[in-house]
């Protein structure tokens, strides 16, 4: 009897109303054991030591690196376990009122969420740091979450992030104007796990992993005994593996020459060998983006009817992981 794999949605338990406690953050120590340690005012740079492992190939991100990526919270998780304890998603800064995200990631009430930015360190609340509550957001009219098809939506913030006067440092990026190509080099952000596993390898620093965007046909071969590749879609990483986006990076970007290409949705476990990441395509989406940019987000939605789990039957090969988290720490 084949046994039914998962697809794990992005926020999972995190925004449920009974949500679970959090585990403690544990941190590396060159594979010696393990500490715990005050991090709020950790200074994330390149020579830091490797706390919680890194993005799965990738490494810490400095500042300037990515001054468009934003982090997605549950305000729950927040206000009772913690600044940085809420993270549950990534998303992408397009204006100062605006924030592209993954479909499968808006599963929860507007009210339960903020969007934090301006900061490497995700415990970090320094000047630098901004939170905006999110007013409403909108999923895409395609989104499908059998076949994951138009995994896109749009974030919508009470008020904007200051993007002009110091301190601050954001910048919205651009949004491509054409497909990516075969070999293209480009770079994925987050804070999401840096291995696959039940055990949570979370970053206190913001990563960042470069990948080369793949022939589509040959990820369609690799990855349809699993699930086909959705149109409006394509891969990137590695068919050798050891580099991928992970739980807890779904909604971020993937960029090309400081453009925005894709949108991390999901993959087969995290950077196994002959199944890359799959990326929502950006310039796919760009015509519906732009139009509900448009439209009035008072018009959009303020509370989740997705579900946190949808089994499909695909045989026994394994999980499918939205790249996100339970929690993240």
């Amino acid at each position: 009897m084949c046994r039914l794999p998962v697809i794990k949605l992005c926020t999972v338990n995190t925004l449920e109303s009974r949500p679970h406690r959090p585990v403690e953050v544990v941190l590396s120590t060159n594979g010696t054991g393990s500490m715990k340690e005050e991090y709020t005012h950790y200074n994330c740079s390149e020579s830091a030591p490797n706390l919680g492992e890194r993005i799965v190939g990738g490494s810490n991100a400095l500042a300037g690196d990515a001054p468009f990526h934003v982090s997605l919270r549950n305000l729950y998780h927040e206000r009772r376990y913690g600044f940085g304890r809420g993270l549950f998603c990534g998303g992408t800064l397009i204006s100062a009122h605006r924030v592209l995200t993954a479909a499968h990631c808006l599963t929860t009430k507007a009210s339960n969420m903020v969007v934090v930015a301006g900061i490497l360190n995700r415990f970090d609340r320094s000047p630098s740091m901004q939170q905006r509550p999110v007013f409403r957001y909108l999923c895409h009219p395609a989104w499908n979450r059998r076949s994951m098809y138009a995994d896109i939506g749009l974030v919508s913030l009470q008020a904007p992030f200051n993007i002009s006067d110091p301190p601050s440092n954001l910048l919205p990026i651009g949004l491509t104007n054409h497909e990516p190509g075969a070999g293209e080099r480009c770079t994925i952000y987050g804070w999401g796990q840096t291995r696959e596993g039940r055990k949570q390898f979370q970053p206190v620093c913001l990563q960042k992993a470069e990948v080369t965007v793949l022939d589509l046909e040959r990820c369609n071969r690799s990855l349809h005994r699993v699930l086909g590749v959705p149109d409006g879609t394509f891969c990137a990483g590695s068919f050798d593996g050891g580099v991928d986006a992970c739980q807890g990076d779904s909604g971020g970007p993937l960029v090309c020459d400081g453009t925005l290409y894709g949108v991390v949705s999901f993959g087969w476990g995290c950077g196994r060998s002959h199944f890359p990441g799959v990326y929502t395509d950006v310039f796919v989406h760009r015509p519906w983006i732009e139009t509900a940019l448009e439209s009035d987000p008072s018009t959009w939605s303020s509370g989740a009817s997705a579900r946190f789990w949808v089994v499909l039957g695909l045989g026994r090969l394994g999980v499918i992981i939205m790249f996100s988290t339970v929690l993240l720490s």
